[in-house]
């Protein structure tokens, strides 16, 4: 679970011995082996509870799974059936081209009788006219 080598076991272990000292380690230890182990089992516990909790709803999940699985593949079947026994005739297509539509003249707001005054877009302020 701690992924512990050898080495850092024994450094640990040392460094008990020098923190703890050499009379309360081995209760220590025995005190941390038993917390393990009720760690241990607990989340085992846990773990057995919850497949027990969800066992019925996947084996649901599963069976409806399957069913469907089933009903495509007899679709699939009967299909490349259908496919084998008669195939589709392939129908010439005339392309058909569609003109482009005519673009409207762009007009020149100036050949159209306006202005530059007139306050069309990117035309110049007139001095004196407040904008």
């Amino acid at each position: 679970m701690f992924n512990f080598s050898g080495s850092e076991i024994v450094f640990l272990l040392i460094l008990g011995l020098v923190v703890l000292g050499p009379e309360k380690l081995p209760g220590v230890l025995r005190r941390a082996g038993r917390l393990y182990g009720e760690f241990k089992r607990m989340t085992t516990d846990a773990q057995s509870e919850m497949r027990r909790a969800f066992a019925e709803p996947i084996r649901d999940i599963q069976q409806t799974v399957s069913s469907y699985k089933t009903e495509f593949e007899a679709g699939a079947r009967s299909v490349a059936d259908d496919l084998r026994s008669d195939p589709p005739q392939a129908s010439p297509v005339k392309p058909t081209s569609v003109p482009p539509a005519p673009q409207p003249p762009m007009m020149d707001p100036l050949e159209a009788g306006g202005s530059a005054s007139d306050g069309a877009p990117g035309a110049a302020p007139e001095e004196g006219r407040q904008v």
